[in-house]
């Protein structure tokens, strides 16, 4: 895997652009590349929309890596939105590794687990409020009542309040969803009583933003009216104003951990170990405590300001892209359009676009091919043009875009709901290595990736209609219709510089006689060896056609007229020798006629055929009389 000779780490998660995930990732990929070994981390974005074709589309990522000759596996799955969908990946890493295997933030039986304290995570938050600030009222929200997390960190939050003496009703505990949109539901309740919270601490940052930006936006002043905390101990929530008291989560140690315990084990993993890591108090401005994080404070809201613009200038750019990209048809145009536009991604280091092999819109895959091709390259700041790097799937990247270094990259899925076309591959520099994935960039990616598939056999079916209409069904000749086209533009452009024009007419001769005696598939046999010698004789300097039941006209300029005679005489002489060899028990004849001169002003092709045509007619009366055959 990624053919440098060393051992390989996977790590499974979810929407890998998400803060906790970024600083997870962090600590996994530094403590690999100084142990020596590569990582590959799989993502999928979540069930945005809540569209079934895309969460089984986006889902397929997890059945890309080549499991068996992994040396370690880390699940972070505990932020993923369906239930379903980490057991299924859970069922895949351990039925299909034979590796230490590592489960973050999430109890696994079976695995080596590293857990935040949830016993004791809340407690430092609690007691300070409790404490310096003699907060007695306390309302805590928590996550989903079936999450593991959010049931300790409640249990936490009692245990304390009952050490205090401190009552608990009903009324002051919320039921939240670890994200942002519930914050105002749970200000409405813990507002609603006569007596209003000195303090609300939420089991995560997430929540305790959603709240203080309620209360702000009613008209409550944190900390003054009443103090909010988090965990987690994001950097967001240090940018926000206030800057929310929140206690840190060791999530870059639980990266390092992890990797940690996959070294150890890499002989005997039979034994898995379960580590419980403690969280830090961080006092800021939403508590009315900032103490020596001035410096931090600032440096974190100017990050945050560069990021808001970098993210309005990405959303201009990639608006941009989108328009840009419908302008192409195929995979070379996206890779022409991509080249302007990958540098706006901060630290991006190298990229690729990893597409199944030979697929079409015609054949549904709902998987990915053995046979994989790369058709965007971007290697250290420099595109590959017209890449097309093939390669077995099981080594992830053709060796073009690998080193000898640690590799540390990440596999996002590229699909059009549940149409499988491959998979995006994203390495950042290394001051940066965990990155952000952006979404609105794949989904652009794998929609016109999806369009060019489908222009392509909209183009295909075009071209077959277009053939179909111009070609004869039986014998695979131009028909009338693309005579007249192809054969009057070139009657045309002779005509247009005064240069001769040939024309001729062949008409097959008792092609009654073999269908009435022989059976109509005979017939059609003996129209098509005729178009065969036609085609064989003429070559690409003529135009030739079946234009009725027994009727070939023949067309070309730029050819004297002794050439043009000996192209006639070899279509005879190709019957005779048919004829001779006696394979069928009729022979096949065909009278011609031709016309050879340079076109008046006012004359057309029709007037060639018809002067062709009488001769042919001449000559089909002379053929009978030679064989014996009645003239009518």
């Amino acid at each position: 895997m990624f053919h440098n000779g060393r051992k390989t780490i996977g790590v499974f998660a979810e929407n890998m652009s998400n803060e906790v995930q970024h600083k997870v990732c962090d600590g996994i990929i530094r403590e690999a590349r100084a142990k020596g070994y590569n990582v590959a981390l799989f993502s999928s974005q979540g069930s945005y929309g809540q569209s079934e074709l895309f969460c089984t589309g986006d889902m397929q990522i997890f059945h890309l890596p080549p499991y068996e000759e992994l040396a370690g596996a880390i699940l972070i799955l505990d932020t993923m939105d369906r239930k379903e969908n980490i057991q299924k990946v859970i069922d895949i890493v351990k039925g299909r590794s034979h590796c230490p295997i590592v489960s973050i933030r999430m109890t696994i039986p079976g695995v080596n687990t590293i857990l935040v304290d949830n016993a004791t995570c809340m407690e430092n938050v609690i007691r300070h409020v409790i404490d310096h600030h003699k907060a007695k009222r306390i309302c805590f929200m928590t996550g989903p009542k079936d999450h593991f997390d959010a049931v300790e960190r409640l249990n936490g939050f009692l245990a304390i309040m009952k050490e205090y003496q401190l009552p608990v009703e009903d009324d002051q505990i919320f039921y939240g969803d670890f994200w942002k949109f519930m914050g105002p539901a749970a200000c409405d309740q813990f507002l609603a009583g006569p007596e209003k919270p000195d303090a609300i601490i939420c089991a995560n940052d997430h929540m305790a933003l959603a709240v203080t930006s309620e209360l702000i936006h009613l008209g409550y002043r944190v900390p003054d009216d009443v103090i909010v905390c988090g965990y987690d101990g994001l950097d967001f929530a240090l940018s926000f104003s206030p800057s929310i008291t929140t206690a840190e989560a060791q999530l870059e140690e639980m990266g390092k951990k992890s990797i940690e315990l996959i070294d150890e084990q890499q002989d005997d993993y039979s034994k898995p170990e379960i580590l419980h890591l403690k969280s830090r108090l961080c006092l800021r401005e939403s508590c009315g405590c900032l103490k020596g994080h001035n410096l931090k404070l600032m440096t974190t809201r100017r990050d945050e300001y560069e990021n808001l613009q970098n993210g309005s200038h990405l959303s201009v750019v990639f608006s941009y892209m989108s328009a840009q990209l419908t302008e192409f048809s195929d995979v070379d145009g996206i890779s022409s359009v991509l080249s302007e536009y990958l540098n706006h991604f901060s630290h991006l280091r190298s990229y690729a676009i990893c597409l199944n092999k030979d697929m079409s819109s015609d054949h549904k895959m709902l998987d990915y091919a053995n046979n994989m091709e790369v058709r965007v390259a971007y290697k250290d700041g420099q595109m590959i043009p017209h890449a097309c790097l093939p390669y077995n799937k099981k080594d992830l990247l053709p060796q073009e875009l690998t080193g000898p270094e640690p590799q540390a990259w990440f596999f996002i899925p590229l699909h059009f709901m549940d149409y499988c076309l491959g998979y995006e591959a994203f390495r950042f520099e290394e001051d940066h290595p965990a990155g952000i994935t952006y979404f609105q960039f794949d989904v652009i990616v794998g929609n016109n990736i999806y369009q060019t598939l489908t222009h392509a056999k909209m183009q295909s079916m075009i071209d077959e209609l277009k053939a179909a209409s111009m070609h004869d069904s039986l014998t695979g000749l131009y028909n009338r219709t693309a005579f007249t086209n192809y054969g009057g533009q070139t009657f045309d452009a002779a005509k247009a510089v005064h240069k001769p024009v040939f024309v001729a007419v062949m008409d097959m001769d008792n092609l009654k006689l073999i269908n009435d005696e022989f059976g109509h598939v005979e017939g059609d046999y003996a129209l098509k060896r005729v178009a065969s010698i036609i085609s064989s004789c003429c070559g690409d300097q003529y135009v030739y056609a079946r234009t009725g039941g027994d009727e070939y006209y023949v067309v070309a300029k730029d050819l004297n007229e002794k050439t043009c005679a000996k192209c006639m005489a070899a279509i005879e002489k190709e019957l005779e020798t048919f004829n001779a060899s006696k394979k069928k028990p009729y022979e096949i004849h065909a009278s011609q006629g031709y016309y050879f001169d340079v076109p008046k002003d006012a004359e057309t092709l029709d007037d060639f055929v018809k002067v062709a045509d009488s001769f042919m007619y001449h000559n089909k009366l002379e053929n009978k009389k030679k064989r014996g055959e009645s003239l009518r």
